[in-house]
């Protein structure tokens, strides 16, 4: 008659347990050093988000600065609410393009424009130049004209959006 050996685990079990163990410690380690890498990261940009909101607080401040001292000089333009959409598209016109019709809404802070422009270009570029001054421009439609007779090759409606400065 054969004796059989009983053992509370066997071989196998012992050996799949230890060859997991061994797979599974550099897995651990290496997922707490990619842990401890994105805390490091997010500390970092903790510190550059709070810089930035200094900057910002700074340059605000600079800024307000700079329009009083801009008021108090003898001869300063002064501003108000009904001149400021001519002044801001003063500012953006160039002799490429030429303003056919303006309305302009002062409660809702908005102005339709109606232009004309030598090309596409010259449109795009006035458009460019308007955003610069103001805060939304929206080309709303433009047309080429297919036989152009003058100077003036595309027409075009803007919708502006702006602010009043305090």
């Amino acid at each position: 008659m054969s004796t059989l050996h009983f053992s509370a685990s066997p071989t196998w079990a012992i050996k799949a347990s230890v060859a997991a163990i061994l797979l599974f410690l550099p897995l651990g380690y290496f997922m707490q050093q990619a842990l401890s890498e994105k805390q490091q990261y997010h500390q970092m940009f903790d510190a550059v988000q709070t810089k930035l909101q200094a900057h910002r607080a700074a340059a605000e401040k600079i800024r307000l600065s700079q329009k009083a001292f801009h008021r108090q000089l003898p001869g300063a333009e002064k501003s108000t609410p009904d001149l400021l959409p001519l002044q801001l598209l003063g500012k953006a016109m160039r002799d490429d393009v030429a303003l056919v019709s303006l309305d302009i809404d002062n409660s809702q802070h908005q102005a339709r424009l109606t232009v004309v422009a030598d090309s596409l270009n010259s449109l795009l570029d006035f458009t460019a130049r308007l955003q610069n001054v103001t805060n939304k421009v929206e080309l709303e439609s433009h047309a080429t004209e297919a036989a152009p007779k003058g100077r003036w090759k595309v027409k075009a409606s803007l919708s502006v959006e702006f602010r009043h400065e305090d």
